[in-house]
């Protein structure tokens, strides 16, 4: 009998752990990851969080841009009004539904639908012109799901919010940022096949240095909670990784980085996270790209981790591990579910 032929994996092999090799590549190249799971949609028991999310670069948007978004699990329309303003609506026109981002003209504070012309509002989402009729009452169905941004540390950023509530904490400005003794930012961005609050618990999680990322000792942190907002401190004061909601942090490594850690959810189970980096002068001018690339670095040795395991509602911790338990019931107040509304 003769054995069949056997097709080569075009995938990544096995790898060996203990600790997870560092790979950067993995970031960028999703096609080099290591994905045995057979099913990872539907991993996580709860929905898209909310809290303030980064959608672009505000470089990206100039006056008049219209751009295409899928996050939070839909499809959205960003576009930068003629005075200068992001906004954030749900793509799709209540009138007959097409899609704005398609052929949709920007007019002052307003993008006006390529299919009939009806106009709708940036900030809240009404349609507030309906050209060829001529009844002036627009009825209130006439309206499109608007997201509350704002522009900061050169970022645009979308509230979201599932059943719709308003902004329960603010975008920190990062002074470093407009600090001309501090670098111009570096940017990584990437896509993982994780959630929020996975990525979150990673930073609680203090045994994981030691056996994922090869550390000598399972570091040591004091962690300080206030609402939204979640400090931690370690190596004597020298690393502060302050945390507002599920997907923001500022992280400062005193006297090398500081870097905003934004989470975007793109649905349930995948995320876009971005990276934004900036360096004292002092230290050459590479230090930023030299700091992402570390931080690069470490993050690939989580994403065969993050990509293949399951959300243990009730797992087996042991007594030091305490945070993680802690980090998940301060995690329940970014959450709402439709029964909610």
């Amino acid at each position: 009998m003769t054995t069949p032929e056997i097709a080569p994996s075009t995938g990544p092999r096995n790898i060996a752990g203990l600790p997870m090799p560092s790979d950067p590549g993995l970031l960028f190249d999703p096609s080099r990851r290591t994905r045995v799971i057979r099913r990872p949609e539907g991993r996580f028991p709860f929905p898209v969080p909310n809290g303030w999310f980064i959608v672009a670069r505000s470089g990206e948007l100039r006056a008049g841009d219209v751009l295409p978004l899928y996050y939070f699990g839909r499809d959205l329309v960003l576009f930068r009004g003629q005075d200068g303003a992001p906004y954030v609506l749900d793509a799709h026109c209540p009138h007959l539904g097409a899609h704005l981002a398609v052929g949709g003209q920007v007019e002052e504070g307003c993008i006006r639908c390529p299919f009939h012309g009806w106009s709708f509002d940036g900030a809240s989402g009404r349609c507030v012109d309906v050209p060829y009729d001529e009844h002036e009452h627009i009825p209130r169905r006439a309206e499109i799901r608007a997201f509350p941004t704002v522009e900061r540390n050169g970022m645009v950023w979308a509230w979201h919010h599932l059943t719709g509530g308003e902004p329960f904490y603010e975008v920190p400005q990062v002074p470093e940022f407009d600090d001309p003794d501090w670098s111009p930012i570096v940017v990584r961005e990437f896509e993982i096949a994780t959630c929020c609050q996975e990525m979150a618990e990673n930073n609680v999680d203090r045994a994981h240095f030691k056996y994922v990322h090869g550390t000598d000792a399972i570091p040591e942190e004091e962690f300080h909670i206030d609402g939204a907002y979640k400090r931690a401190v370690g190596a004597g004061g020298d690393f502060v990784r302050e945390g507002y909601g599920l997907g923001l942090g500022v992280l400062r490594l005193k006297g090398w980085t500081t870097f905003i850690s934004s989470t975007t959810p793109i649905d349930e189970d995948n995320v876009h996270v971005r990276w934004i980096f900036t360096s004292p002068r002092s230290l050459g001018e590479d230090a930023a790209e030299r700091a992402a690339d570390m931080f690069c670095g470490g993050i690939s040795q989580d994403i065969p981790i993050w990509e293949n395991k399951v959300y243990r509602p009730r797992p087996v911790l042991r007594p030091m591990e305490r945070e993680i338990s802690e980090h998940r019931r301060w995690s329940r107040q970014f959450y709402s579910f439709p029964e909610d509304a």
